[in-house]
């Protein structure tokens, strides 16, 4: 990243206010950080404008925040050096599509959200060389306030650059959230990382979708635990064909790490509750993709998504 004036802050654009861009924002503006928080609802915006960015439950802090925008083509005004992409997948080939229009060719782009294989459309239009991917293991939910409750933060995160010229980039992005205890590891590959958060992420956000129940209350339940492992088994099969070793405790290790989720609303809940488009394309959607190319089967992730595809249309 570069030094702007001598003062040596980097620069971050952060595009989507919601839960995981809000968290983010927050740590890496008390890292001292410049950041520019961009979200196309203006409400939202004149939220943090006024209030900060307020989060409350695991993670309690208040920061406020000066520059905002209501769009992404806004974000040419600031010389960026970073812009992260939190915004759900349904609308991120859009934002791609302002970001291609708007980022001069210094600045690096990085996938700061759920889903398989997103770092590869970036680097698509900005190429290897300016694109990273972070997975990211928080998660919480809008308050009517606009504050965020932060329901859960498993350590660490992960960040990588898909090219050498980015490495630089990672490093500093990673010490900034260090600073402020958001941990956060750089790798040399993210993939399997990748991986093993989209088949938790599979395994969880459409059954709570389908059932209307929090993480809690599916994971309580011993058909909901069984439903959940036979997802994660099946998506591992997928993963192993792919060449993605995940372990021999994975399975386990979903299981614990879903029973930690409480009362948490994962945001595909949300989504259908208030009639928008899910993730589930970029979750058990990939999975399913990926088991054609591998002539793995996948019934159960294929009728997951299907359901929530139903969910989504709305009968004619």
């Amino acid at each position: 990243m570069n030094e702007k004036n001598g003062s040596g802050t980097v620069r971050i654009g952060v595009v989507g206010m919601g839960p995981v861009g809000s968290i983010l924002s927050a740590h890496l503006l008390e890292s001292g950080a410049y950041v520019v928080s961009c979200d196309i609802s203006q409400t939202r915006i004149e939220s943090i404008k006024t209030r900060g960015i307020c989060l409350t439950n695991t993670i309690e802090k208040a920061v406020p925040i000066m520059d905002t925008c209501l769009s992404a083509t806004e974000l040419r005004e600031y010389d960026l050096d970073l812009v992260a992409v939190s915004v759900k997948t349904p609308y991120f080939k859009s934002v791609l599509a302002e970001l291609e229009e708007t980022l001069t060719e210094k600045t690096f782009v990085m996938s700061s959200q759920n889903g398989l294989d997103n770092e590869a459309e970036i680097a698509k239009i900005f190429g290897v060389d300016r694109t990273l991917r972070m997975v990211i293991n928080y998660a919480g939910n809008l308050n009517n306030d606009g504050s965020v409750q932060v329901t859960f933060f498993n350590p660490p995160n992960y960040v990588a650059a898909l090219g050498p010229k980015g490495v630089e980039t990672g490093n500093q992005f990673a010490e900034l959230l260090n600073a402020v205890s958001l941990q956060t590891i750089v790798l040399d590959d993210i993939r399997p990382h990748s991986w093993e958060k989209t088949i938790l992420n599979a395994a969880l956000s459409p059954v709570s979708a389908l059932s209307r129940r929090t993480m809690k209350g599916i994971m309580e339940t011993d058909w909901g635990v069984t439903l959940v492992e036979n997802i994660v088994n099946e998506s591992i099969a997928v993963a192993e064909a792919e060449g993605i070793d995940l372990g021999e405790e994975f399975t386990q290790h979903c299981i614990q790490y879903l029973k930690g989720g409480g009362r948490h609303k994962p945001s595909m809940l949300i989504d259908i509750e208030k009639n928008l488009p899910t993730e589930i394309d970029y979750l058990n959607g990939r999975i399913v993709e990926y088991g054609k190319k591998h002539s793995v089967p996948t019934p159960v992730n294929r009728t997951i998504t299907t359901l929530i595809n139903l969910l989504e249309r709305k009968p004619e």
